[in-house]
């Protein structure tokens, strides 16, 4: 009697699938394919595949659709992501004392090459007319050289520092010399060196660092700042 019973309920269970399929006016794809299609791509499925797509779904015949979108290598996915590429600098290198030289152009008026330290105490030009070459002068020196026994801060014995044709010296000047002319409102000494730069000019290298201003040619040069000046 229960195998009598279990076939009547098969087929009434048939006979209303068939119905509902009949009032859709289409006919309702397999149980089978419908669970296949939940699975996504990287999942293995243990269903029988369907021998044809889904015909409500886009995606169903194309290949690898939940890889990422064109365009977009690795989306989602931090481990496949292209590290981004170090663009080369463009910055001057330092020089082998560490000074970075700059363009001699930033510090051209009239003539010459005027340049003042990060401090304003100390003014430098380089001159290419003769026989200046380039020079150093303090605006206020803390400790005078004893070699410099009439310099002051008066404004007609400043203390200074002088390299032209090899020959370096200390010297008190009454003039502003190597100092440049202010322009557009900005301060006497022309533009600034700042620490850690050099500038080039007909032979002449000036370094600026906190320590003061050097500047040489050919192994021959002087050192300036407020408490320390010699040649050499």
């Amino acid at each position: 009697m229960r195998t009598v019973l279990m076939v009547a309920a098969v087929v009434a269970l048939t006979g209303g699938l068939t119905a509902c399929g009949a009032e859709s006016g289409s006919s309702l794809p397999s149980t089978t394919t419908q669970h296949s299609a939940t699975y996504s791509s990287d999942a293995p499925s243990t269903a029988q595949p369907s021998s044809a797509p889904d015909a409500g779904s886009s995606d169903a015949s194309s290949p690898g659709a939940t890889s990422p979108g064109a365009g977009s290598p690795g989306a989602g996915n931090p481990d496949t992501e292209a590290p981004d590429t170090p663009k080369p600098s463009t910055a001057p290198a330092p020089d082998k004392n560490g000074f970075t030289t700059v363009d001699a152009a930033k510090y051209l008026l009239d003539g010459g090459y005027y340049f003042q330290s990060p401090t304003g105490n100390i003014m430098c030009g380089i001159l290419t007319a003769a026989p200046y070459g380039v020079g150093c002068q303090l605006g206020k020196a803390n400790i005078i050289s004893p070699k410099l026994p009439n310099c002051t801060d008066a404004p007609n014995r400043k203390v200074a520092a002088h390299l032209y044709q090899g020959k370096s010296e200390l010297l008190c000047t009454s003039q502003g010399i190597f100092v440049g002319i202010p322009q557009d409102g900005s301060p006497a000494g022309g533009a600034v060196l700042n620490y850690g730069q050099s500038v080039t000019v007909n032979g002449y290298t000036c370094d600026s660092s906190s320590q003061g201003v050097r500047c040489m040619a050919d192994g021959h040069g002087f050192a300036i700042s407020a408490d320390d000046q010699h040649a050499f």
